[in-house]
């Protein structure tokens, strides 16, 4: 499925204007991006902070240890136009391990099989160097280099040349070690260019968000393509040199960029209703947000919250539930209203469902064969909004009020208690409840759990 376009601020380029990155599912509290970024400005202009507190040392900076670094990448083809991505990285992904992230988000050719010699092996995309193999001191960080420095079998030559606090540092395979973590190389605030083959990108740290053991490793976010003035966006949809895509396929990027292994292992931990959903829609961008919830942990919700929410969804036919599934999801991502209804609009029409499988007329404006919108999934669904909201679990803020109009009467969740529960709606319950016989050595909170089905019809 291609991405979205939807507004993106600032990208103004002399006679190019964009219209936007295109959107991805957000995770849960991406939108803290934004503010870790200024908070992070306002430590480095006060002179006071931690960041600068080393400047111009090769130290590792203890703030970025455990943090997923927001990098803006772009590639301008002259007579083409520019081509853009945004990703979320752990900072403690090596250069060379962002290299290769970077460069399939563009589908660069071989970019895949990067970092598949004698240092690295890759299963199913994902590098088995995992953060804590990683080196953690300079001489070792050299060491392990030094192994990987051959050339891979798919022979892409590459150079990273990285600013941070006025510091110039180049990385290659006859440079700076190419296993430095990127903490060190970028951080929060630095700039880069990357050659790759004789094309040039630009990568640059736009913010950080705080991340977990289950935070993706690195996911693609959003794309874009700008045209230059005078060509025609209808001329073909690759870049004729590079390959680049114009619309990026995020589903695909992110399958690759997770690894397939990793992905089945996602779904498997979900409830397997909605996995036949996910894979019968080739919904595989929701697998970063599912792996960001961390399913395998158990919810922690009380008995009495989990012997209303079991029995979502309420509805009882296939588009009705469907649509159940789509708010959850949507839902789950902790987006405001409008961004919610979009999710779950571009979710039921990735399924296939139109007005017609919910016997709607042809209204003005809408056929039947239309998708359905934002309004008609949310009657679809009402019997599990409804089982939602007294669970303060839905989507209305303080100052917002139900479809019909009337205040809700039970307030919001906290968002972490909110999260709990769609976690609970989420995950696959029937391997949890066994969890809970061996903690609560067969008492009746287990057995509770144990009734909870694992799939439905």
């Amino acid at each position: 499925m291609n991405a979205r376009h939807a507004l993106w601020p600032d990208r103004a380029r002399g006679a190019s204007v964009s219209d936007g990155l295109a959107s991805v599912v957000p995770l849960p509290l991406l939108n803290a991006v934004e503010n870790t970024a200024r908070s992070a400005s306002r430590r480095g202009s006060d002179g006071g902070g931690d960041s600068d507190g080393e400047a111009g040392n090769d130290t590792n900076d203890t703030n970025d240890e455990d943090v997923t670094l927001l990098l803006l990448a772009e590639h301008h083809r002259p007579g083409e136009g520019y081509f853009t991505r945004a990703l979320g990285v752990n900072s403690a992904m090596s250069v060379a391990e962002t290299v290769r992230a970077v460069l399939i988000a563009f589908s660069w050719p071989g970019a895949v099989r990067m970092l598949q010699d004698a240092g690295d092996t890759v299963v199913g995309g994902a590098v088995s160097g995992s953060a804590a193999m990683r080196p953690t001191t300079a001489s070792a960080a050299s060491s392990a280099a030094s192994s990987r420095v051959t050339s891979p079998p798919d022979g892409v030559a590459w150079a990273v040349r990285a600013r941070r606090r006025d510091r110039l540092r180049v990385y290659s395979r006859t440079a700076a070690p190419i296993a430095t973590p990127l903490r060190e190389a970028l951080g929060r605030d630095g700039t880069a260019t990357l050659v790759v083959d004789g094309a040039v990108f630009s990568v640059t740290a736009a913010g950080s968000m705080t991340r977990d053991d289950h935070t993706p490793e690195a996911v693609c976010l959003a794309g874009d393509f700008i045209p230059e003035q005078g060509v025609r966006t209808g001329d073909g949809r690759q870049d004729g040199a590079s390959g680049i895509p114009r619309d990026v396929d995020l589903a695909a990027v992110n399958v690759t960029l997770t690894g397939e292994e990793t992905v089945e292992q996602i779904l498997a931990g979900i409830t397997p209703e909605l996995r036949d959903l996910l894979l019968a829609g080739d919904l595989y961008e929701f697998t970063p947000l599912l792996q960001a919830l961390d399913l395998e942990r158990p919810a922690q919700v009380s008995d009495g919250i989990q012997s209303v929410l079991s029995t979502l969804p309420a509805e009882t036919t296939p588009v009705g539930r469907a649509a159940a599934w789509a708010r959850i999801v949507a839902l789950s991502t902790l987006s405001d209203r409008a961004a919610s209804d979009e999710i779950s609009e571009m979710l039921m029409a990735a399924l296939g469902f139109t007005r017609a499988d919910a016997d709607l007329a042809p209204d003005v404006g809408k056929l039947s064969s239309d998708p359905l919108d934002a309004a008609e999934i949310r009657q679809l669904s009402a019997a599990t909004g409804h089982v939602l909201a007294t669970c303060g679990a839905d989507v209305w803020g303080q100052r917002d009020a139900t479809v019909s109009g009337v205040t809700p009467l039970v307030r919001r969740c906290s968002l972490v208690e909110r999260l709990e529960m769609y976690r609970y709606l989420l995950q696959r319950r029937d391997c949890h409840a066994d969890d809970a016989d061996d903690a609560d050595d067969g008492g009746g909170g287990a057995d509770g759990a144990a009734d909870v089905p694992g799939g439905r019809p």
